[in-house]
């Protein structure tokens, strides 16, 4: 018989697969939010007290400045400098601008230090001085232009040719330098230019001299000889 039975019948090959696990993304649970942070109180800062008159200066209300007597020196002149404090504030206040405190130095262009008014003739001398605004006090220093370094030691050297500066001190405050010159002789004094010379007027020739005439009936006189005045004439 060819009667196909169940058993007969091609049977269908069916794979069995493994189940593979689910990849899950695991649940991250919200972040808590941070508290904003308090501010931390400060306390305020107070301006410093306006400045009344009579009170000590502040360094911010004086300017300084040093001042040569002159641009150029020769080896062997004695340069005078002036040290200028200027209240620039807008009270009245005062300030010890004496000489132990107000002091002038020479510096080279390199800032090496050279002197200082201070170094061989040191002083206690106090000057408190009550300044109104604007008002100004001067003080006068000579240089011998030697070298020379604090406590004053031996030997001192001079100072040769060049261009320095003159820096002006009062405690914490300096002044802008002030450059000088130190030469072997002295500049040459330009001469002035001569004023121009007039020319000198013609010269007029002199109208000549006529002959002297003889009276009638008379030789004519030699040249230089005229009549002879009559007696008593």
């Amino acid at each position: 018989m060819f009667g196909g039975s169940d058993s007969a019948k091609t049977a269908k090959n069916e794979t069995t697969q493994t189940p593979q696990p689910e990849n899950k993304t695991p649940l991250v649970p919200p972040a808590e939010s941070s508290p904003e942070p308090t501010p931390t109180p400060t306390a305020a800062v107070e301006p410093p007290p306006a400045l009344q008159a009579g009170d000590d200066c502040p360094d911010s209300t004086l300017a300084i400045k040093g001042v040569t007597n002159s641009p150029q020196y020769v080896i062997g002149d004695q340069p005078k400098f002036t040290m200028v404090v200027t209240n620039i504030g807008l009270v009245a206040c005062k300030r010890d601008v004496g000489a132990a405190v107000l002091a002038a130095y020479v510096y080279s262009l390199d800032n090496t230090r050279l002197w200082s008014n201070l170094d061989c003739a040191p002083s206690n001398e106090t000057l408190v001085k009550t300044f109104n605004p604007g008002e100004q006090v001067t003080t006068e220093v000579t240089w011998t232009g030697m070298g020379s370094a604090p406590q004053c030691p031996l030997p001192r050297e001079p100072i040769g040719t060049g261009t320095y500066n003159l820096v002006v001190q009062l405690g914490n405050l300096r002044s802008a330098a002030a450059p000088f010159i130190l030469a072997d002789t002295p500049p040459p004094v330009p001469a002035e230019p001569m004023p121009p010379v007039e020319p000198a007027p013609p010269i007029e020739p002199a109208p000549p001299i006529e002959p002297a005439l003889a009276p009638e009936g008379q030789m004519p006189f030699p040249e230089g000889v005229g009549p002879v005045p009559p007696p008593g004439g």
